[in-house]
């Protein structure tokens, strides 16, 4: 029977590898981040008052939050006036324009920066929760992440692909970018099943989407609190895997009419499908309405 007829259930082996732990381990803050020093900037002492609010709001201890709100209740200049007066300070001191926007982005919108605070607590306790520290999910892999790295990872190389000459001169260039990326992708696609467990249902590549946006998050949450000023690294070879799995979604047929509509409403919902990595597939909605069956 063809797996790609969709007649089979869940892979075992893939839903045991690909399930999102359960936290194990105490939430609890061995320690509250101290306040930062309160400092004069602009001169003027409730723009300054109102930075400080905010830089205390930012750093995402719960702890403070509390008595952030309170403090910016007692402040009696608005957010609007601080952005302002804030935004002045800075031309006045020579700072260019694009630096100035992103300086003062939602500067006027206090609640944003609370309610991003308070995200970023609560998955930083997911992470503490799961797995019991912020490095070990930073610094180390995840039991998927370390099986296609021990296997991949010669790919990933930086100059996998080059010709003798580009190695002679440490780099690529033009269409040899694209060139070098799509082979890198090819090659994956080619053994990457040999790797990691198959999905045989689309509930299974579903699963391991989230799987993968989960570790995201929890890493990226865990960076914000060790590592905020770190740049993050590519996906390799767990972005290879994801490509894959979008064609899965294509050519794995739903086992039923209640599959393919759950599929279909995670779908729609899918950041990466419908927002910003615009990878919407008109293959994937033929085959959840059934195409196949035309052929």
């Amino acid at each position: 029977m063809c797996r790609r007829s969709g007649l089979f259930r869940d892979n075992p082996e893939h839903r045991a590898l690909f399930t999102i732990p359960e936290p194990k381990y105490s939430t609890e803050l061995a320690t509250i981040k101290p306040l930062p020093p309160q400092q004069v900037i602009t001169g003027h002492k409730q723009t300054d008052a109102y930075l400080w609010v905010l830089e205390v709001i930012k750093l995402n201890e719960p702890a403070h939050l509390e008595a952030a709100q309170a403090a910016l209740e007692k402040l009696t200049i608005t957010p609007k006036e601080a952005q302002d007066r804030y935004t002045r300070y800075l031309q006045s001191n020579g700072v260019d324009g694009f630096n100035i926007v992103f300086g003062t982005m939602m500067m006027d919108n206090p609640q944003h920066f609370i309610e991003q605070a308070r995200e970023q607590a609560a998955r930083a306790a997911e992470v503490r929760g799961v797995f019991g520290s912020y490095e070990a999910i930073y610094d180390k892999l995840t039991v998927p992440e370390q099986l296609l790295e021990d296997a991949l990872g010669w790919l990933y190389n930086d100059s996998y692909g080059w010709t003798e000459e580009e190695k002679r001169q440490g780099r690529i260039e033009g269409k040899r970018v694209t060139e070098v990326m799509e082979l890198r992708e090819k090659k994956c696609f080619e053994i990457i099943t040999d790797v990691l467990p198959a999905p045989f249902t689309l509930s299974d590549v579903v699963r391991e989407f989230q799987y993968w946006e989960w570790v995201y998050r929890m890493r990226d949450a865990a960076k914000k609190e060790i590592a905020p000023n770190e740049l993050s690294g590519d996906g390799g070879s767990v972005s290879d895997r994801e490509s894959w799995l979008d064609k899965q979604l294509e050519i794995i047929r739903p086992v039923s009419r209640d599959e393919a509509l759950n599929v279909l409403r995670w779908y729609l919902q899918s950041e990466r499908h419908q927002g910003f990595m615009d990878a919407d597939s008109d293959a994937v909605y033929l085959n959840l309405i059934g195409a196949h069956n035309a052929e």
